[in-house]
């Protein structure tokens, strides 16, 4: 157990060096590289998705407009 008058006194890290900056830069540009590489496959696959509704949606849409259209001026 320690003493009550006792302090804790934080100590300075030695400054980073330019080599360790740098190693430091690329695991981080790796790292966060890697998350967004893997994110592609399901982007892509939403981007497919998005698409296949659209080319399905819009025509029924346009095609409702139509109908609803003909019926207004007969």
């Amino acid at each position: 157990m320690k003493p009550a008058n006792t302090q804790i006194v934080p100590t300075s890290e030695p400054p980073m060096t330019g080599a360790a900056f740098a190693q430091h830069a690329r695991t981080v540009v790796a790292h966060h590289g890697e998350r967004i590489l893997a994110e592609i496959p399901t982007t892509l696959r939403r981007i497919g998705t998005l698409f296949l509704v659209l080319t399905i949606s819009i025509p029924v849409f346009l095609a409702g407009l139509l109908v609803v259209l003909w019926h207004l001026a007969h």
